[in-house]
């Protein structure tokens, strides 16, 4: 088997070698074949991980030590929920540094609950018209006011009515999105030791922030113990899908037309190219990726293997099949060829074609642990939607 290389052994783009295809999971950048699950751990897992740091997201800081503090619990629906809104500091960092304000809905039925963390756009307060949540300052800072705005994209009453919980913060909180590092949390970590073109990008930033909420979903004693999963949509699904394929403490991960640079693959991707995607939000990616534009073909990784990297874990990619640029096809195919690495590991991955989709059901017959589901929309996350999510989460979670 092969060890991991060093990023100061990384090839330059231009001289990586094409591969049309789509890279094989379980062939290691040396060629060896992996064989068992101590070769996956031990070798392969490790480099697929360290490429995407060097090529795509950049790297992040090592895993900080952190201070929650607790600002107030109360109750919200009518009593059937309860709400804890905490701030988590960087203990490492000074006291003016970026923290995440991070609030906590659980059912009030319940001693306790596997919860969703998801990055929200409109504010914590967004996600329920109720005056009890509080409008943190990233979200006053940025205009956001409008209480409940979001609520029919969070459901939250559905979430709680089926046993769960929700746990979101806005991911202004450690990293705008603009393409400025000196306005959020990168700026305290400017001297990592790593090249300075794969310093970390906001996407990079948004999944380090995400595991810090599960820093603190893993001390809270209502948090049910191997009950966290991690979704997000569009750009903020990319994250989730970083922060599930890097940290195994999440159980269960959900992608929401997350697209390029999410689950879907660079290559062959007639929609959003690597050269499009690079040039509307160059600050979502490391400094290396842009080279990849028109030649996708010498990313010695591609979307399929960040996929692979949640095995064994349960994996539920949503799409839009009205969502063209998401590209939900070539998703799919993403989704497909991260199957090897579950039966690798004992586990059923893809049940039949492994797409599910409208009024599909969602049981123990129909679907493993990889799975694509699709309904007629466009670019929203609905009621539908969370139907299909937690009865995918009844059978992985449960």
């Amino acid at each position: 088997m092969d060890h991991t290389t060093s990023p100061a052994e990384y090839l330059a783009p231009s001289a990586l070698p094409a591969q049309p295809a789509l890279p094989d999971p379980l062939v290691t950048f040396g060629g060896g074949d992996v064989e068992t699950v101590t070769d996956w751990k031990q070798h392969r897992r490790p480099e697929i991980r360290r490429a995407f740091e060097h090529y795509v997201y950049g790297y992040a800081p090592a895993r900080p030590s952190i201070d929650i503090e607790t600002k107030q619990t109360t109750t919200v629906l009518d009593g059937r929920a309860t709400l804890t809104e905490r701030t988590i500091h960087i203990a490492e960092l000074p006291a003016d540094a970026p923290s995440i304000d991070l609030a906590v809905f659980t059912p009030a039925t319940r001693d306790t609950a596997p919860v969703f963390l998801g990055l929200n756009n409109t504010g914590n307060h967004g996600v329920i018209d109720d005056s009890a949540v509080t409008i943190t300052d990233t979200a006053a800072e940025s205009g956001l006011e409008d209480r409940g705005v979001a609520s029919e994209y969070w459901c939250l009453e559905q979430l709680i009515d089926r046993g769960y919980g929700l746990a979101t913060f806005h991911p202004a909180d450690i990293d705008p999105d603009r393409d400025d590092p000196t306005d959020g949390i990168r700026q305290y970590y400017d001297d990592l030791p790593v090249p300075s073109v794969a310093h970390w990008g906001t996407i990079a930033t948004w999944a380090w922030g995400l595991q810090r909420g599960v820093d603190a979903l893993s001390e809270d004693r209502t948090v049910e113990t191997d009950g966290i999963a991690v979704i997000g949509h569009s750009r903020l699904g990319k994250a989730a899908l970083l922060a599930g394929a890097l940290d195994e403490r999440i159980d269960l991960v959900v992608p929401h037309q997350s697209g390029t640079g999410g689950v879907t693959p660079a290559r062959d991707n007639d929609q959003e190219t690597i050269a499009a995607i690079t040039e509307a939000f160059p600050h979502w990616f490391n400094d290396v990726f842009p080279a990849f534009g028109g030649r996708p073909e010498r990313l010695p990784v591609d979307q399929h293997l960040l996929v692979s990297l949640v095995a064994p874990r349960p994996l539920m990619d949503t799409e839009g099949a009205r969502d063209y640029w998401t590209n939900p096809g070539r998703a799919l195919d993403s989704v497909r060829a991260a199957d090897p690495v579950y039966e690798l590991h004992g586990e059923t991955g893809i049940v039949n074609d492994g797409l599910r989709s409208g009024d599909d059901a969602i049981t123990p017959e129909t679907v493993g642990r990889l799975l694509q589901y699709r309904r007629e929309t466009a670019h929203t996350l609905n009621r539908g939607y969370w139907d299909a999510i937690l009865d995918f989460a009844d059978i992985h979670l449960s």
